[in-house]
């Protein structure tokens, strides 16, 4: 429903809001209402969802890595330190990429009132920048290590 307001003829009168007429609001306007207010929340939980998933593949992709490893090097096959910490260091990003995803993912405490909505706003806006600034530096490091782990896969293919 949507209200008009009389304007003020001088400076002297009071504000009193008058209702000219009353009109109902469209299905394509409430449908649009409710598309705005399913992104202002999903936005905050897609993120916080995301990073829940980035967690698993993240810490999954270790076992995943060094089992790929194991199979292609020879049971005798000894590793220098240089090589040794080239094979590992894939794994270490998959770690670290899940220890930035957990920060992400975990909940931020922060006061605001629930009456004010510039506070609302505000403290939405800073959680999504929190946990965008996660989400991109974790995939980041995830995408380094993915990168890693295939050169290093590429690389000692032909060691057994």
């Amino acid at each position: 429903m949507a209200a008009r307001k009389k304007p003020i003829q001088n400076k002297n009168d009071v504000l009193k809001p008058e209702i000219l007429s009353i009109v109902d609001v469209s299905p394509h306007s409430k449908a649009l209402y409710e598309a705005g207010k399913s992104l202002l929340i999903d936005s905050i939980t897609t993120a916080r969802e995301f990073c829940k998933s980035m967690i698993t593949i993240s810490t999954g992709a270790i076992p995943i890595y060094l089992g790929m490893l194991s199979y292609l090097l020879p049971k005798d096959y000894s590793l220098g330190v240089g090589a040794g910490i080239t094979i590992a260091f894939p794994a270490i990003g998959f770690l670290i990429a899940a220890i930035i995803f957990v920060g992400g993912y975990l909940p931020i405490t922060s006061k605001f009132s629930l009456d004010i909505i510039d506070e609302i706003e505000h403290e939405r806006d800073k959680v999504i920048i929190h946990r965008s600034r996660f989400i991109w530096a974790g995939v980041v490091v995830f995408i380094i290590s993915t990168l890693s782990a295939i050169s290093a896969i590429v690389v000692n293919i032909g060691a057994r």
